[in-house]
């Protein structure tokens, strides 16, 4: 990706399926109580999924650490308990390195996972 559409496209919130935009919480750098629940080391890179109270409600998200500014962190989420992803935020490290956040659920259908992509690269945490 080069220029001006590259850089929107970068650090753009991508969703898919019937997940509507206004689900996600843009900045989860406000939310409170934030922790790791599950992390994965992937070439030098820590690749985390990370929770916290955003607006009174819980969140899910994914960051990187140790990155290159040309990395990418993907957040996926799966909403029917298939364990693929139905939607998804992603950011370029060197834009942010952490992505929008998504409400977490009690019911088993609703998992997270983290991922790191670079080129034709992407490795994942487990699913949360």
């Amino acid at each position: 990706m080069t220029g001006i559409a590259g850089m929107a496209l970068a650090a753009s919130l991508v969703t898919a399926g019937s997940v509507h935009a206004a689900s996600w919480w843009s900045d989860p750098n406000s939310c409170s109580g934030a922790a790791t629940a599950v992390s994965r080391v992937v070439s030098g890179r820590t690749v985390q999924v990370r929770y916290g109270t955003c607006g009174g409600v819980q969140h899910g998200w994914g960051r990187i650490l140790n990155y290159a500014s040309s990395d990418g962190i993907r957040f996926e989420v799966d909403l029917n308990g298939d364990r693929s992803a139905d939607a998804w935020s992603f950011y370029r490290a060197g834009t942010r390195n952490y992505t929008s956040g998504y409400p977490t659920s009690s019911s088993a259908d609703r998992a997270f996972r983290a991922c790191y992509e670079s080129g034709s690269t992407k490795s994942c945490t487990a699913w949360w």
